[in-house]
């Protein structure tokens, strides 16, 4: 089994992991590339970065505490995602 790479937290609007939009959701990298996501928060042992997000469409604003401080990134899939997350290990 692969080692976690990074845990992501977010809490806020996001209709693509919550059914009624509005909660919590945390995502799993591991270091061979695969991705596991749940609705129950993961424990982050060092935060290495926050951030805000608004994904509107295919395009996310993103406001982060880690370099870069702020971009704009083009995604393949459509979404709508207002939230506040952490990063880390």
């Amino acid at each position: 089994m692969a080692e976690i790479k990074k845990i992501f937290n977010e809490y806020g609007l996001d209709f693509d992991n919550n059914k009624y939009g509005l909660g919590q959701s945390s995502e799993i990298e591991y270091t061979d590339g695969t991705e596991s996501r749940t609705n129950k928060k993961v424990k982050i042992n060092h935060i290495q970065a926050r951030y805000f997000r608004i994904w509107i469409g295919k395009k996310v604003l993103i406001i982060d505490s880690d370099k870069p401080h702020f971009s704009i990134r083009d995604k393949k899939r459509w979404n709508f995602k207002i939230v506040y997350g952490r990063s880390g290990r």
